[in-house]
């Protein structure tokens, strides 16, 4: 099971390395006359930028050393002691898949940007969670963002089509078992329009060599070449992953790209494989490389989280029940939803793109 890192200490520890660091220092300006240049670390960062329940669950989150496959680190967060979901939940592939949840076109032609959610049951909550892929109807769609739908409830349900070529079907739909990689999310993010998503979903089907007559992102990811790729990553991180896991951080090759966190254990481990699938089709099939890279002190991890501790998020609208949550600054995306002051889900990523990774600048050496 993977040790877990104790964050205050990790600063502690730092400012520690500083006072010594410092001492250091001066004797050899006194000595030498020369001083030298230290790096100084950020203090940790506050939350009172973010809206409540999301300042709450930030200030009780645990990290565990990392999960690694090819260069793909999986870093496990814990809330200790913080509000967990009460009552019963269900994701949307499983309300889907037990028939509590219908999915059918607006309306007897469809409508492209829209599609009809509703709720039977009469206890259980579902979360639909941004990048859900809709499977079927007249065109596969994922959804905009994160929404509760309460039992009984029935909405519009914002989407985007991620299969272009193709408008014709039955009216209902069913669940893809799957997430649009992070290319597409942090499209969705930044609210692009249909012919930009169209783009970014033609450029990931290209790169993965998957390419179909429609145009479709869901039968390039279920497609033999894909899937095994992905598979590999699954059996690699996902029995890892320690107990009590409420969220993780994922690094790609020592950069810290995004985080998700959840209001569950239950929901947290259920949703992981195809998280894994999102963040690795852009950090593993796409990259190019399989190594990692660590300094042995976890910082690109540990500086992602003071990074979301102080980047701050506001309230946003929702279709559903409960509360949206927004984060769009300091070169961070995030969306989340809560309801009755409780996190049910909340994701962040880079605003750069993952793929291709930014190039390091290396001197050349005077002759």
């Amino acid at each position: 099971m993977a040790g877990r890192i104790n964050l205050r200490r990790f600063w502690e520890s730092w400012h520690a390395a500083l006072f010594w660091g410092a001492v250091i220092m001066l004797m050899l300006i006194l000595i030498f006359g020369c001083p030298l240049v230290s790096a100084q670390q950020p203090a940790l960062a506050p939350t009172g930028r973010h809206v409540p329940e999301l300042a709450r669950h930030l200030e009780r989150l645990q990290l565990s050393e990392p999960v690694v496959s090819r260069g793909l680190a999986v870093y496990s967060l814990q809330l200790i002691d913080g509000e967990t979901l009460r009552g019963s939940w269900l994701t949307f592939d499983r309300a889907v898949s037990r028939g509590v949840l219908r999915v059918t076109e607006k309306g007897a032609s469809g409508s492209v940007p829209v599609v009809i959610v509703e709720n039977t049951s009469r206890a259980t909550h579902v979360l639909i969670m941004q990048g859900e892929v809709i499977s079927g109807g007249k065109q596969t769609r994922t959804v905009r963002q994160d929404v509760v739908v309460a039992p009984g409830q029935r909405i519009d349900l914002n989407v985007y089509c991620v299969e272009q070529h193709r408008w014709r079907g039955e009216k209902s739909f069913g669940s893809a078992n799957q997430l649009v990689p992070q290319s597409i999310r942090k499209e969705l993010r930044r609210g692009a329009d249909q012919a930009r998503v169209w783009s970014e979903v033609a450029r990931n089907n290209r790169a993965l060599g998957a390419e179909n007559a429609t145009g479709s992102l869901e039968l390039a990811l279920k497609s033999r070449v894909v899937r095994d790729k992905l598979s590999e990553v699954r059996r690699k991180i996902v029995p890892e992953i320690p107990r009590g896991t409420t969220g993780y951080i994922f690094v790609s090759h020592g950069r810290a790209v995004g985080a998700e966190m959840f209001g569950s254990e239950e929901m947290a481990r259920e949703l992981l494989p195809k998280l894994l699938d999102s963040y690795a089709v852009d950090c593993v099939l796409q990259h190019g490389g399989g190594f990692w890279r660590d300094d042995g002190r976890h910082t690109a991890a540990v500086n992602f989280y003071n990074r979301m501790r102080r980047v701050g998020s506001e309230r946003s609208g929702t279709p559903g029940s409960g509360a949206g949550i927004r984060t769009r600054a300091e070169g961070l995306l995030g969306d989340g939803v809560s309801l009755d002051g409780v996190v049910v889900h909340y994701g962040i990523q880079i605003r750069d793109r993952i793929v291709p990774m930014p190039k390091p600048i290396i001197p050349v050496p005077r002759r």
